[in-house]
């Protein structure tokens, strides 16, 4: 496999006026993954590898709700995206290993599940040459982390409807990075993130960014 590494040039922006959608003029975010990050602010993560193609791992992030005008119904609507200086290409197709099953001859456990009769692998030749990023480009959107400490919920997943969501509650969400091939081990990977806080003609938007060390 052959990797492409592309140089962006970020930079970081803060809005601390008072046309701000954040409580106390203050918008933010938080990028970290599952891993530790070293003296020099890189994540040394490591990936979960089903086949040569396919690592991946987790990217969180977290930011501040807008204040009550900004919100929607009492939800805030902030929105991000995220790009990445690295992506590689399929020089020799795709390929899949999948088990084969049959009705009449397969075994079966003793719940009633059915035991494959051979692994078969198919390559998907329509592929070769496509050049794959290792991040999704396609939007996300955060929600309250600790719906139970924000509104009050004995379940976390439901309740009454709020009528706001407080300053003190924190918003989240996560992308899954990858797929990833294993020549890219030992190489660093700059994420780069775009988010939105929608609030009219106070809406913000916040560049950062995550260096990230494959293991």
């Amino acid at each position: 496999m052959l990797f492409i590494s592309i140089i962006f040039l970020s930079s970081c922006s803060k809005d601390n006026d008072e046309n701000s959608p954040c409580p106390n003029g203050d918008c933010w975010i938080k990028l970290y993954t599952d891993f530790e990050e070293d003296s020099h602010g890189s994540h040394h993560v490591e990936p979960e590898w089903y086949s040569e193609t396919s690592g991946r791992f987790n990217l969180h992030i977290e930011s501040p709700p807008t204040i009550k005008e900004c919100q929607y119904n009492g939800s805030p609507f902030v929105e991000s995206q995220f790009d990445s200086d690295t992506f590689w290409e399929v020089e020799s197709g795709l390929s899949f290993t999948f088990g084969l099953y049959n009705p009449f001859e397969s075994l079966y456990t003793q719940q009633g599940n059915i035991i494959k009769v051979r692994d078969t692998t198919v390559t998907l030749d329509y592929f070769q040459g496509e050049i794959i990023p290792v991040v999704q480009e396609t939007s996300i959107y955060l929600s309250v982390k600790d719906k139970r400490r924000c509104y009050g919920w004995d379940n976390p997943q439901s309740g009454p409807t709020p009528s706001e969501t407080g300053e003190n509650c924190i918003l989240y969400s996560k992308r899954i990075v990858g797929p990833l091939i294993r020549e890219m081990i030992g190489d660093t990977i700059k994420i780069y993130s775009r988010t939105f806080f929608d609030c009219g003609s106070k809406s913000e938007l916040l560049r950062d960014s995550i260096s990230v060390i494959i293991n």
